[in-house]
């Protein structure tokens, strides 16, 4: 297909943003980093971890265990992402200075063009 239907989006995907629209809030505390932190409300108690697992994943045994598989993936597509993006990341080590250890990146980036540099 060629032509401005090639580029309509699929009314059959929902995006993150479509899901998130009207209950999610902005919270920037840092603009050097980005943190992912979702919640939602039926998963918030044990019967809806249950259902979500049971009815909706149709696992036979509900277990903490299941989180996990769902959790690296989540992380794999956001390495896979990054790295198709030219974005590096970066994993901290227990007690390291997150400052210290970024101060590289950002004054490469800096020298770059890309960046104001890192601040105090």
């Amino acid at each position: 297909m060629k032509g401005p239907a090639a580029l309509a989006p699929d009314p059959a995907v929902v995006t993150a943003a479509d899901m998130v629209a009207g209950h999610v809030r902005l919270d920037i505390s840092c603009l050097d980093r980005v943190y992912l932190n979702g919640y939602v409300a039926k998963l918030q108690t044990p019967g809806g971890v249950v259902y979500f697992f049971h009815d909706h994943r149709g696992k036979p045994i509900v277990s903490p265990a299941l989180f996990e598989p769902i959790g690296e993936r989540f992380r794999r597509d956001v390495r896979d992402w990054a790295q198709a993006s030219g974005i590096p990341v970066i994993s901290f080590k227990a007690g390291q200075r997150k400052a210290d250890v970024v101060a590289p990146y950002l004054q490469a980036a800096a020298a770059a063009g890309r960046s104001p540099g890192p601040t105090a």
